[in-house]
């Protein structure tokens, strides 16, 4: 046996001997290379420690909210105008002040009829400021002033249909106002259309505002949040905490000094919070930067 294989090195030559042999050293050291990078590789996973940031769940309120803007108006407010042709007797009221329902407004001596006619508040409010004067000519229909009841506002909204199958419950909402700061206004949204325009494909509302301090004024742009959906109690997390992979949701979670890939289930996201309504409980912390260099099972070392 010995003598055919020399027999055969022998038929082979040396330069053919010599490549031969060079392969042979390349499939050895390749091999061999594998086999110590994976050993490396091993105790490296074992021993290196990865910089995280992490954070104790927060438990709060999960909710699911639509923003709208509104120009609010009052929620009664009507154009006083003349009811004949003829001349203004009196003017019995101070412009921008408070009026009652049935006080005395004008006097004009009708042009139409003998006497004169009388024009009263229809209901209590703010009366504007008077757009004709004692002793002047006024038309039928002419504006004379406009009174409005601030003590509460209305905030017509168009609700996309989207937004139906959440519109049959009681919702609460909040207002504020970059021009108010310091002011955020709360309600329950309890005026709702029965239809859909199908021109615009939303839903008519409004919301009613109490404003007997005065501070909202007809015309003022305002942010309305329609809280949709709200649980309490809920465990959330930041948004840049979730992983999804497979279409299922994961976390990192801190297990001393160990990460564990933790699958979740989530519900309400709500700005920058994710609600998760399993695979977590409230006192556990979860990984939200640097989790991309982790995997299941890491040493992890946590910054402040």
């Amino acid at each position: 046996m010995q003598n055919k294989v020399l027999n055969y090195f022998k038929s082979l030559g040396l330069f053919k001997i010599f490549v031969s042999l060079f392969i042979i050293g390349l499939i050895y050291g390749a091999t061999s290379l594998y086999l110590k990078y994976m050993y490396f590789s091993k105790f490296m996973n074992q021993t290196r420690v990865t910089s995280v940031k992490a954070v104790p769940v927060d438990i709060d309120i999960a909710q699911y909210s639509y923003r709208a803007l509104s120009v609010i108006e009052s929620y009664e407010s009507v154009d006083i105008t003349s009811k004949v042709n003829g001349i203004v007797d009196k003017i019995f009221y101070t412009e921008s002040s408070l009026v009652t329902e049935g006080q005395l407004l004008y006097s004009i001596i009708s042009s139409d009829k003998v006497g004169s006619t009388k024009i009263h508040a229809p209901f209590s409010g703010v009366i504007g400021l008077s757009k004709i004067k004692a002793s002047q000519n006024v038309s039928k229909g002419d504006l004379l002033t406009s009174l409005d009841n601030f003590n509460v506002m209305k905030l017509p909204l168009d609700l996309p249909e989207r937004l139906m199958p959440y519109l049959s419950k009681k919702l609460s909402f909040s207002v504020t106002s970059d021009n108010l700061p310091n002011y955020e206004y709360y309600g329950d949204l309890k005026f709702v259309d029965t239809r859909i325009d199908t021109q615009t494909r939303t839903i008519e509302a409004y919301a009613v505002i109490d404003n007997k301090s005065n501070v909202l004024k007809p015309g003022l742009l305002m942010k309305v949040d329609i809280f949709l959906e709200e649980n309490a109690n809920a465990i959330l997390v930041p948004e840049e905490s979730l992983l999804s992979i497979n279409e299922k949701h994961f976390v990192y979670k801190v297990d001393k000094d160990t990460a564990r890939l933790t699958e979740v289930q989530i519900g309400i996201k709500a700005n920058s919070a994710i609600e998760i309504k399993s695979g977590l409980s409230n006192n556990d912390i979860v990984i939200y930067m640097g989790q991309e260099k982790l995997k299941d099972g890491s040493k992890i070392k946590i910054l402040n």
